[in-house]
């Protein structure tokens, strides 16, 4: 589950930081990043190394994690979750054809390796509104140009947001 933390703090897809090696590891001007050119986009990312990630890879000597495949870490993630008492029903709707669909599931089997980039995505565009900075690096890290398509992506409640932000003045 390492791996999947390393998702969480880094904002890569499953497809990246899954093969992660410590050539990916570089310094710039003493910051410590990884860097490697995304399976999806082909577009190179460098990625500032934060400290659970750094601790994560000092314990497993500057080597990252051995990657699994996603489907058997989808699996762990959903049982984790579980174990973890994650199971609020929540409502998923969805399109079939042309009809909408609303099923409730439980919040433990909406996990997966994708979770880990979104929550990064979110995480980090609240500290920029709250600290007053630009996202704009986030979505750099993330690959993304357009800033519509980025707030589409991050799950957070705007509105609380905002009041955050203000607060944080």
């Amino acid at each position: 589950m390492e791996l999947f933390l390393i998702g969480c703090y880094t904002g890569l897809r499953f497809s990246d930081y899954s093969r992660l090696k410590p050539e990916n590891l570089a310094t710039f001007d003493g910051l410590s990043v990884l860097t490697i050119e995304t399976r999806k986009t082909k577009k190179r990312v460098y990625v500032p190394i934060l400290a659970p990630v750094k601790a994560i890879l000092e314990k497993h000597g500057g080597v990252p994690p051995a990657g699994i495949s996603n489907q058997k870490m989808n699996t762990y993630l959903k049982e984790l979750a579980r174990l973890a008492g994650i199971v609020e029903q929540i409502q998923v709707n969805s399109v079939r054809g042309a009809q909408r669909i609303q099923t409730v599931v439980e919040k433990c089997d909406l996990i997966s390796t994708h979770t880990a980039r979104r929550s990064f995505a979110s995480n980090e565009y609240l500290r920029a509104v709250k600290e007053g900075r630009s996202f704009r690096p986030i979505m750099d890290i993330l690959g993304m140009s357009k800033e519509a398509t980025f707030l589409r992506y991050v799950k957070v409640d705007r509105l609380a947001a905002l009041v955050d932000w203000v607060r944080g003045r």
